[in-house]
């Protein structure tokens, strides 16, 4: 079995708990609305679907836990990066994620 950090864990369960819900059920900002198509060779994705079905969850659910903790580790090492991320996000109105939040970013 694959071993993921405590935050891809985290955020796959998360995921997983919000699908039961349903859109009805959660706050706006909280909906993943919003798609990005993403292209893949046959092998990368042969591998891509290995990984997912090693840690039970679904393609999709695993490329965002991907996508997410690999922007999170790189804004925890570059701290003005991040800065400048949030600012751009609170002047947009857009609310920050959870995993952006201050106490959130705890290496």
């Amino acid at each position: 079995m694959i071993q993921l950090t405590e935050f891809q864990n985290k955020t796959l369960s998360t995921i997983a708990e919000r699908r039961k819900i349903g859109k009805a059920g959660l706050p706006q900002e909280l909906i993943r609305d919003e798609q990005v198509k993403v292209r893949f060779t046959e092998s990368d994705r042969a591998v891509i679907d290995t990984f997912a079905k090693n840690v039970d969850t679904n393609e999709a659910q695993f490329l965002y836990t991907l996508a997410i903790s690999s922007v999170r580790d790189m804004m925890n090492n570059d701290a003005s990066l991040a800065q400048e991320i949030k600012r751009e996000l609170l002047r947009a109105g857009i609310v920050l994620p959870e995993w952006m939040q201050d106490d959130h970013e705890q290496r």
